[in-house]
């Protein structure tokens, strides 16, 4: 037996040692529940919503998925048609086996990490034949600092991560097009696959590896000692048949980027002469540090360059007596990687950056770091040829994981399944701005402006409503799907047209009562606009293949389908592999079992529930309380109502403990403009109610008064403590300070008056609106608060920016702001026809103001074109 056991051991210990790696690689994303938060560099709830709607397009039936269908407030966004979403469908596979959300985003991260690990392995195995130097290796890619970076730090990006995944498996298929003993698609087929799987894993890092990899094929081409032709032949077979199998991702992706507003991609923080880094390309310290602060993270770690340049030495070393391109080969395609990454992150490669196409696409010039990643780990494997490098290479190991994950810190939020719907994600886009997980919403179609801020669902909670921009319609929706909607509509007065609370974007198709009928975007918010006339109709809404998503989703399903034949008639049923298809399906059934088990384990519901700006954007639980800077702990708060109307009562009971004397606890009424940078730099947002007093241990209520004037939506409370010293914050579960603390939302019904002003009633014309003013203050921030009232005679589908002006008697300026009513949380399009809508606004006002009479004006512009659609004087 033990024999037997050593025998197993002496097959199996590689493998079992990079199964270990990866887990102590991604053992601070495992050891907590919840999810991993990054904020700074990358806001891993993202993952949560793509994830989440991955998963219900797939439900739905959708695929390949292109439509998230809740997102962008719950209109809906073309999300997948752009970003390359295999990642994603990994995770998707670990939900579908019956894991949380959560934990299935943690599998799929823990997979990238293997499948990295054994990619650097075998490859470098091939190259030299021995392990050691493979395993050194290995260990050199996974706890790359960049690597690493890419989940604790850039959280979202678990596509780029996938992709270094890919860097090595590409080289290792690359190295069997040499194979000559293999013929046909058997010598092609590894390399086309493993090269679209870079594609469709994440497209920059595959434009910016590719040339990297051509250099390495045209180098082994230079030195092949066979057919060179037939070489080059199987080379650029299997690159056509990697473009041919992700074609329906990359055509479209391509083929319409003029469909989306595509340039913030490369503009303003998202340029890439911002990002370029030269002599400070490499931390000072031994442990890698994470900081985000002025781009830290974002750079080699001394451990990871002083092992590079000493494994660089023993290549040189050891491969001294070698002939052949094993002797020299690997290692110089390693310091070319090296090399050739670190120029193409210093400014030295900025007119490459100017005039290359397409690489202004990757932003971040330091994104090159995951190439750089896999040539200083290869390099690092030289080490593995020094004498005694049994005891070396353990020795190394240790050093490199100690100094990747020494200072690392995690914090996780505590969410559980049903944290993690529809109208929570929505509710997440609403609080940070981010639309469909972009932060410059780049993926909104062109018809799209100004950027909405909220939606009809969020400030009404009404999900489904009908609009007409002229006439009357009545209607309820039958049936929802991503792609497809069934609705009932009754024309009340026609002919109409009417408004869906769906995103337009080409593809999109109606039917009325069976027949096909045109429909557009309408102007402004961009929704789907379809005239209607007549009675009683069905409408049926299908998202459809352009001519160009179909013909490319027709390429690869025609080259995958030819692949499988030609397999299906080569490997015959008696030549396959059965054993190791049965211990994948065993390995299925027992994720699957795990899937269950942790399921029930993790889905617990919402306790405590709170978020903030700057650390802990997603709203999440807190079962032990959130702590503060003092030492004091808000055990649990509670709402006697979530939805109320103006001048009501909105009454909070917050449990305390380990409060000291004089302690203060203030709850402010705000939305989250109040979190915006570009408004708060200009003006402070208005705080529509306010409760304060000092704390006692236990339970303590506050009482805050809605106005009667407050604008209908969601609200936050902002909750701020307040001791003798000054402002206590809340405290993350790593002891870092967190942002202004904000509790769950409730939501302001409107107040409906729909009887005009006295002034109006008898003009044989209305104008299309009307503004009055309910309320002036002057704030001791020397602001002007205005508590406006708008009128709408027609619904409208624009949402208009309004720009509130102070002037001097002689018609100069004093003060401007433009903004949109609400601050962007009170869209003209959703102002129904007839009724008053209550806004609040502010204008900053310049310190000394001349001593003469002063004018007020607002106007409602249009945002694209700056064309004034009304004007008032205020006073």
């Amino acid at each position: 037996m033990t024999g037997r056991i050593r025998a197993l051991w002496q097959a199996g210990r590689w493998q079992l040692l990079l199964a270990l790696l990866a887990l102590v690689a991604a053992w601070p994303l495992l050891h907590e529940p919840g999810l991993l938060n990054t904020r700074g560099g990358g806001d891993s709830p993202f993952l949560l919503q793509r994830l989440q709607q991955l998963t219900t397009a797939l439900a739905d039936g959708h695929f390949p998925v292109r439509w998230m269908p809740d997102a962008n407030y719950g209109y809906g966004y073309p999300f997948y048609n752009y970003y390359a979403p295999l990642s994603l469908y990994i995770a998707a596979l670990f939900r579908f086996l019956g894991f949380s959300l959560t934990r299935a985003i943690q599998m799929a991260q823990l997979a990238g990490f293997l499948t990295a690990a054994w990619g650097v392995f075998a490859l470098a195995r091939r190259w030299r034949q021995d392990e050691w130097t493979a395993f050194l290796a290995a260990v050199a890619y996974t706890v790359a600092p960049f690597h690493l970076v890419n989940v604790y730090v850039r959280g979202d990006s678990l596509a780029e991560f996938w992709a270094m995944a890919f860097y090595p498996l590409v080289l290792l298929a690359g190295e069997r097009l040499l194979d000559e003993e293999k013929r046909g698609l058997n010598q092609i087929l590894p390399f086309a696959l493993a090269y679209a799987g870079l594609i469709i894993s994440h497209n920059v890092s595959a434009l910016i590896f590719s040339p990297f990899l051509l250099l390495y094929l045209g180098w082994r081409w230079l030195w092949f000692d066979g057919d060179r032709r037939g070489l080059a032949l199987r080379l650029a077979a299997g690159l056509l048949l990697a473009l041919a199998l992700s074609a329906w991702f990359w055509a479209p992706a391509l083929g319409e980027t003029a469909l989306a507003q595509t340039g913030p991609i490369t503009e303003g923080y998202f340029h890439y002469a911002a990002h370029f880094r030269d002599l400070d390309q490499v931390q000072p310290d031994l442990l890698f540090d994470f900081d985000v602060a002025a781009g830290g993270a974002f750079r080699m770690g001394l451990v990871q360059l002083l092992l590079a340049v000493a494994g660089g030495g023993a290549w040189l070393w050891a491969g001294r007596q070698e002939r052949g391109w094993l002797g020299w080969l690997p290692a110089g395609y390693a310091l070319s990687l090296a090399l050739g990454a670190g120029f193409m992150i210093s400014s030295l490669s900025s007119f490459l950056w100017a005039n290359l196409p397409l690489l202004s696409y990757a932003q971040f010039p330091w994104r090159f770091l995951s190439v750089q990643a896999l040539g200083t780990a290869l390099l690092t494997a030289g080490l593995a040829r020094l004498p005694a490098r049994r005891y070396v290479v353990p020795i190394l190991a240790l050093l490199l994981l100690v100094a990747g994950l020494g200072r690392l810190q995690t914090v996780h939020l505590p969410l559980s399944d049903s944290q993690i719907d529809s109208a929570a994600l929505a509710e997440y886009e609403w609080f940070t701005g981010n639309i469909g997980t972009t932060v410059s919403a780049e993926y909104l179609p062109a018809t799209v402006s100004p950027r909405p801020q909220t939606s009809s669902w969020l400030n009404s909670g009404a999900r489904d409503e009908l609009t007409a921009l002229n006439g009357e319609v009545a209607g309820q929706l039958v049936s929802r799907a991503t792609t497809r909607q069934e609705w009932q509509l009754a024309v009340v007065k026609g002919p109409a047209t009417v408004i869906f609370p769906t995103l337009y974007w080409p593809g999109w198709t109606a039917e009325v009562d069976g027949v096909p009928a045109e429909i557009g975007p309408a102007p402004g918010s961009g929704l789907i606009a379809l005239p209607l006339e007549g009675d009683k109709h069905t409408v049926t809404l299908r998202l459809r293949r352009t001519p160009l998503r179909l013909v490319a989703e027709l390429v690869s399903l025609v080259t995958v389908l030819a692949v499988l034949g030609w397999w299906g008639w080569r490997e015959r049923p008696e030549r396959w592999h059965w054993r190791p298809a049965g211990y994948a399906l065993l390995a299925l059934l027992l994720l699957g079992v795990a899937g269950r088990l942790d399921r029930a384990l993790t889905d617990q519901p919402p306790q405590t529930t709170s978020w903030d700006f700057a650390q802990l954007g997603y709203r999440h639980s807190a079962p032990d309380g959130i702590p503060f800077a003092d030492g004091s702990r808000l055990i649990n708060y509670a709402y006697q109502q979530e939805l109320l109307r103006p001048g009501e009562l909105f009454l909070v009971t917050a449990d305390w403990e380990g409060v000291a004397p004089g302690t203060t606890m203030t709850l402010a009424l705000v939305t989250p403009a109040s979190t915006r940078p570009p408004l708060t730099r200009q003006v402070t947002p208005p705080v529509y109610a306010l409760a304060s007093h000092v704390l006692t241990e236990g339970p303590n209520e506050f009482l805050l008064v809605i106005p009667g004037d407050v604008p209908p939506g969601l609200y936050l409370p902002r909750l701020t403590l307040a001791g003798p010293a000054g402002a206590i914050p809340a405290l993350t579960s790593a002891a870092e300070p967190r942002g202004e603390l904000f509790l769950a939302p409730i939501r302001i019904q409107p107040f409906v008056d729909r009887t005009p002003p006295e002034e109006y009633t008898e003009e044989p014309i209305p104008p299309p609106f009307r503004l009055e003013v309910n309320d002036v203050r002057l704030r001791p921030d020397n602001s002007l608060e205005l508590h406006l009232a708008w009128l709408t005679t027609a619904m409208r589908s624009q949402d208009y920016n309004v720009s509130l002006r102070l002037t001097d008697s002689a018609g100069n300026f004093l003060a401007q702001l433009d903004t949109a009513p609400g601050f962007g949380f009170l869209p003209s399009s959703r102002w129904p026809a007839n009724e008053w809508v209550n806004d609040w606004l502010a204008l900053p006002l310049p310190v000394e103001l001349p001593d003469e009479s002063l004018v007020l004006t607002a106007r409602l512009y249009e945002a694209a074109s700056g064309e004034v659609v009304f004007t008032r004087r205020l006073g």
